[in-house]
């Protein structure tokens, strides 16, 4: 008798094949002539299923795990050879090789996204794509594409490789990705991946939302000469603190509110904003418009700025007080330049320039010291400093003032994107993220990275990515079809069946359909096969994805010859 556990298999391997993802891959990075067995795309979309179902990226892990469900994999890819050899540590290598090549990716992903929109129905013009950075941090030695860089990860002191990634709203399907050394900086990563989706996708008038790095003004300017629009906060080189502060004594006394409910159903302020109008140019002053400054204030924002400013004050205050105190192992300062340059230092490391005034006054005294062997007597002058601080209140009130509020600027007209909109649209910023942590550590658990050459990394990166497209495509569609219904799914919350909810993830969706095993036992000549039925939960899963219900059912129609059940 064999058993293999089916599992969610057939469920991804039919979302990937509604694009004839296999058949793009192997058209648009064609196999090499010695290739053989399944092709690279069937070989691809494998990979993909193994990953999307058991959060496993390794290559070294995938041969064994299709030996153990070779006749479900069969029938799902319709390809009675299938062999595990075909999933091979080695072969999935030389397909990393190929797929690390940049312009042979481009078109594949050219295509594919074409493909996806007409697909799925994925319109870009009403939703928003944002962009930002991700970085993959690796324990290796620097060299190619891993760079010592900034991060903001705790490892600063780890080579890392860094992607630019593009994803379409509300459900973060990624679009288009760029993979660059880690020591490069962000600013420059995002007009290149614009400019390819502008030229691949023919999209016009999109809005485009990044951080504060995408606002640079030769960002905003390339984004406004492609005749599309963007949304981004201003860094303070974009806009001072004294641009903040005119822009603060000129608003209205009437702000727009931003506000939700809690659980108390009581209103609860999110933001509130206006508006202002400034007109812009390039660097060399050859385009010129008109740009909307949205000027928002978040009371959450706010709060924790306040916070973060009293411990600096704190902590500077602290470390004032301790300077001038004797202690075994701290220099005593000789010279009032040396006392007043370390007093500066202090404010300067802790970030409260101009809010604690410093004085310090020498103190110098005699002291006779008699005559000792053959030193003579003497009269030495000791030089003692003391220090003394006071918060400069206006200045620290002035600072308060501004704490909380934040420029965004945008070329949108204000009927695509109301001030309103703008500030909810960039606090959808999570979505991206979220899918950097779905790839890093949840759904693909990219880290840790166990390849070693750099450009295999690189593919490895973009075949996870397109994993997450189709993740974020299943969510996207389950969760439509069940608001389009007013409809929830139950049983999907563990000790909990009765608890019910209409968004639900990828891991709770597959988890569904764990346990479906499939069953073959000899009865005479024959071969007797049987798949655990089908459950209501996941049933009603499948008719959300559009799929048919034969794409499990076909497998009790695997036939064996003879030879197969004299192997097993």
């Amino acid at each position: 008798m064999i058993t293999e556990r089916v599992d969610d298999i057939p469920l991804i391997m039919a979302e990937l094949q509604k694009s004839n993802l296999a058949s793009l891959l192997t058209q648009q990075i064609p196999d090499h002539g010695n290739w053989k067995g399944a092709d690279g795309g069937t070989v691809a979309v494998i990979f993909l299923t193994y990953v999307l179902s058991e959060a496993d990226h390794r290559t070294s892990h995938v041969q064994q795990w299709l030996s153990q469900r070779i006749h479900t994999m069969r029938a799902c890819t319709d390809m009675p050879t299938l062999d595990p050899l075909d999933l091979t540590d080695d072969r999935l290598g030389i397909l990393l090789d190929k797929y690390s090549d940049d312009e042979q990716w481009r078109k594949f992903e050219t295509a594919h996204n074409q493909r996806v929109i007409q697909v799925y129905d994925l319109d870009l013009q009403n939703n928003p794509i944002r962009l930002d950075a991700m970085i993959t941090q690796s324990h290796r030695e620097v060299g190619g594409d891993f760079q010592i860089g900034y991060a903001k990860q705790h490892r600063v002191d780890l080579p890392q490789m860094k992607t630019m990634l593009a994803t379409v709203d509300p459900f973060a399907v990624p679009l288009c990705s760029l993979t660059v050394a880690g020591n490069e900086a962000d600013d420059g990563l995002y007009l290149p991946v614009i400019q390819e989706l502008d030229q691949t996708l023919s999209i016009k008038h999109q809005l485009f939302v990044g951080d504060s790095k995408m606002g640079s003004i030769d960002n905003r300017a390339g984004i406004h000469a492609l005749s599309h629009y963007y949304l981004t906060p201003l860094s303070k080189v974009q806009c001072s603190l004294a641009q903040l502060e005119k822009y603060l004594s000129e608003k209205p006394e009437k702000l727009q509110i931003l506000q939700t409910e809690d659980k108390d159903k009581s209103a609860v302020i999110k933001a509130e904003a206006f508006e202002t109008t400034e007109t812009v140019s390039n660097t060399d002053g050859s385009l010129i418009w008109d740009e909307r400054r949205i000027i928002v204030y978040s009371p959450a924002y706010g709060e924790s700025q306040t916070k973060k400013l009293d411990k600096k004050l704190l902590k500077a205050q602290a470390e004032l007080d301790a300077l001038l105190k004797p202690k075994q192992g701290r220099r005593y300062p000789k010279t009032y330049d040396e006392a007043q340059k370390s007093a500066n230092e202090i404010i300067k490391s802790n970030k409260v320039k101009g809010l604690i005034d410093v004085q310090i006054t020498e103190i110098k005294t005699e002291k006779k010291v008699r005559a000792y062997g053959s030193k003579p007597a003497e009269t030495r002058i000791i030089t003692k400093f003391k220090l003394s601080y006071s918060t400069n209140e206006a200045a620290l009130q002035k600072r308060i003032d501004l704490m909380g509020w934040r420029a965004y600027a945008s070329n949108a007209p204000q009927e695509k994107l109301s001030t309103l909109d703008a500030v909810q649209c960039y606090r959808n910023e999570y979505r991206i993220e979220h899918k950097f942590d779905e790839l890093l550590n949840r759904v693909t658990a990219l880290m840790p990275v166990y390849l070693n050459k750099p450009n295999r990394i690189k593919a490895l990166i973009r075949l996870l990515l397109l994993a997450l497209k189709y993740v974020s495509l299943i969510e996207m569609q389950v969760r439509t079809k069940l608001a389009d219904t007013a409809q929830e799914l139950k049983e999907l919350y563990p000790g909990n069946p009765g608890r019910a909810t209409n968004k639900p993830t990828i891991k709770m969706l597959l988890k569904a359909f764990e346990y479906l095993t499939l069953v073959m036992m000899p009865v005479g000549d024959q071969m007797v096969v049987k798949l655990t039925d089908l459950k209501p939960i996941q049933r009603k899963i499948l008719n959300l994805l559009n799929i048919e219900h034969n794409s499990y059912l076909k497998l009790e129609q695997i036939v064996f010859l003879p030879h197969n059940l004299s192997e097993t």
